[in-house]
């Protein structure tokens, strides 16, 4: 009887222990989330711009100053939109003249580092960067609008 009984044990016993062990098939972990880009929403005022409107100069406060205040949806992905509203003055120091540009419309950036602004004026593509509560937008088309600004939150 001991026999008999320890012959059916032993095949239970070394199946249980293959099982157990899982052999070599592995499962890989799920990538994690695409983290998406950083929330950039906030009032901002601006530190500089250098750019085709002043020719090359990098100007700001008290010559250039400027508001925008941005409004991040939740990203999807690598991606997030929103809207943005922007007020810029700038006084021509040699005879005092001021011109100020005001915008609004929607923006998307990505995690790549990639910005585009779609608004009432203007439409243009570049890049961003938050670095803490430092801004710089640097847009790169089209070529009448090319420039740097460098914006502070608030």
């Amino acid at each position: 009887m001991k026999k008999r009984l320890l012959t059916l044990f032993v095949p239970v016993v070394v199946a249980a222990v293959v099982a157990g062990c899982g052999g070599d098939d592995m499962v890989e972990p799920e990538p994690p989330d695409v983290a998406g880009p950083p929330d950039v929403s906030g009032t901002y005022s601006l530190v500089s711009l250098t750019g085709v409107i002043t020719q090359g100069a990098t100007i700001g406060p008290p010559i250039a100053v400027g508001t925008a205040m941005l409004t991040q949806n939740p990203g999807t992905g690598d991606s997030a939109t929103g809207s943005m509203s922007m007020t810029l003055t700038v006084t021509n120091p040699l005879n005092g003249e001021v011109t100020t540009i005001e915008d609004q419309g929607t923006f998307t950036l990505r995690t790549d580092g990639s910005w585009e602004f779609s608004g009432q004026l203007q439409q243009n593509i570049g890049t961003y960067t938050l670095a803490g509560n430092v801004l710089t937008v640097q847009v790169t088309e089209p070529p009448a609008a090319v420039a740097t600004t460098i914006w502070q939150r608030q």
